[in-house]
């Protein structure tokens, strides 16, 4: 796994990252090992997660050491987001699926104007929900390509926090995982908060000098997706037409143990 830049200091006006300057993947992770509530765990190399493989990246190997690239990709961003440009990962061997979800959570749009955190947060909660309500757009093909297509599947955004993060939670709580280690898994994108940052920055998609902490996650505003699964975490999948055989076979691929 490229190693995590959280111990680099702000860059100063004058030191703008450059995509040369952030070459590696800033929040890439693999979802292993989490905890199910019927005594299981995650197998690795099943589901990763991050943020925008940008062309020229140095990443050479993923998560444990696993070959790279992936064989399968969900890119969750709206075409306009890559301005053109081809995606650098079909190129390298993988098989891109584009999802494209609501423009609004990309990471410029989050940034421009930013509000008071309260009311930020109000707008996130609403905006987290309604990627759930919008289920019948995506979540069938996520859940088939995640039970199915060969792996590992690397999920990412631009940032691989709040789309990608949105989707994760909803793929774990599916295969069992407890809500607690989801809700620590969406949580662990702040330990690389300034690396994100700088690598947003180098796309032009946050200022520079932009505050770290505004680059990460507040695990508050999943909450309400959170409680949403509480009672039946399957429920918004069946509700979007995901088949319950889809999801059988996700849980099997996904989960080592009961």
């Amino acid at each position: 796994m490229p190693a995590s830049r959280t111990d680099q200091p702000t860059p100063s006006p004058a030191a703008i990252p450059t995509p040369a300057s952030v070459p590696s993947l800033a929040n890439l992770r693999d979802l292993d090992g989490l905890p199910t509530t019927d005594g299981g765990r995650t197998r690795p190399g099943v589901l990763w997660r991050s943020d925008a493989p940008l062309p020229g990246d140095a990443t050479t190997h993923g998560p444990g050491g696993l070959a790279w690239p992936p064989p399968t990709v969900v890119d969750l961003r709206n075409p306009e987001e890559l301005e053109g440009h081809p995606h650098p990962l079909p190129a390298l061997g993988s098989r891109l699926v584009e999802l494209p979800l609501i423009r609004a959570l990309a990471p410029d749009v989050l940034m421009r104007g930013a509000p008071p955190e309260r009311e930020q947060r109000r707008t996130l909660d609403e905006l987290y929900l309604l990627l759930v309500r919008i289920g019948e757009a995506w979540l069938p093909e996520l859940v088939r390509l995640a039970a199915h297509a060969p792996g590992p599947l690397l999920v990412h955004c631009a940032a691989g926090k709040d789309r990608t993060g949105v989707a994760v939670a909803l793929l774990l709580r599916a295969a069992g995982v407890e809500r607690a280690a989801v809700a620590a898994d969406f949580a662990a994108t702040n330990s690389h908060r300034v690396a994100l940052r700088d690598r947003l920055a180098a796309q032009n998609s946050v200022p520079a000098d932009a505050d770290p902490a505004r680059i990460g996650v507040d695990p508050a505003h999943l909450e309400p997706v959170l409680d949403l699964l509480d009672a039946d975490p399957r429920a918004p999948f069946r509700e979007a037409g995901v088949p319950e055989a889809d999801l059988d076979a996700w849980r099997a691929r996904l989960v080592d143990g009961r």
